[in-house]
């Protein structure tokens, strides 16, 4: 055989030995990528993520709207007030948050507005030995036409020193499944839902350490659990002062 037929032969091995080996090394990395994938639908269809919702054990909806707090309209971020670190062992000073979704012509509202007023006043944390609960009212528009001086008028006239959110589009109340007012929530530091006033039955709360619900007790014998109940039995369980 000529030297012309040998160098071709032997280009031709060491081209296909090229085109094996880079096969090779294709499927490898085709093989790498799917146990990667098939590991991420693993993690995915194993774990156990936290829905976001309103009920008890279920995450707050975030949202981001204006805010009157007695200087003016200035932006609210729910996101800000959470600390997402806290955990049921936590001994820190991470605030709770109270939230009322009211409307300046519901009755109701009206009604309760000097005792929803006492209550961010007694569970402040320079009155109280448990952690700290920051109210806010969420301001709807359900029974008539509101407007933000309606807003301003009525957190006046009830002396409220807590921020008023608008959601006079209601865009809030639709994201936390509120169609009446007043409607409470009891929200932990790290954003998790432990009560709800609207529920089908409100004598329930969260527990954080079992990860489940259980009975609230009814102080007034109403059978009907008051936002200042699910304060004290639900904040006071972790973290700080004594039951």
């Amino acid at each position: 055989m000529s030297e012309d037929c040998l160098g071709l032969t032997s280009e031709m091995m060491k081209n296909l030995y090229r085109s094996e080996e880079a096969s090779a090394r294709g499927e490898a990395a085709i093989i790498v990528i799917s146990l990667f994938f098939v590991g991420l639908l693993v993690v995915a269809f194993t774990s156990n993520p936290i829905a976001t919702g309103t009920q008890p054990g279920e995450r707050a909806p975030i949202f981001t709207s204006e805010a009157y707090n007695g200087n003016g309209w200035q932006t609210f971020v729910f996101d800000d007030l959470l600390t997402p670190e806290w955990s049921p062992n936590s001994t820190g000073d991470a605030p709770w948050i109270a939230v009322e979704f009211l409307d300046t012509d519901c009755g109701f509202c009206k009604k309760s507005a000097e005792d929803v007023g006492n209550w961010a006043e007694q569970y402040s944390s320079s009155v109280w030995d448990g952690p700290e609960v920051i109210f806010i009212a969420i301001a709807v528009e359900f029974v008539g036409d509101s407007s933000r001086t309606e807003i301003k008028e009525f957190r006046d006239t009830y002396e409220h020193t807590f921020a008023y959110v608008d959601d006079l589009d209601v865009d809030i109340a639709a994201d936390w499944d509120v169609g009446a007012t007043p409607t409470y929530f009891l929200v932990q530091p790290d954003g998790m839902v432990a009560w709800n006033s609207g529920q089908s039955s409100n004598s329930i709360g969260w527990d954080a350490v079992n990860e489940e619900v259980f009975p609230l007790t009814d102080y007034t014998g109403d059978n009907y659990i008051e936002l200042n109940e699910a304060i004290e039995q639900l904040t006071k369980k972790y973290g700080g002062g004594t039951q």
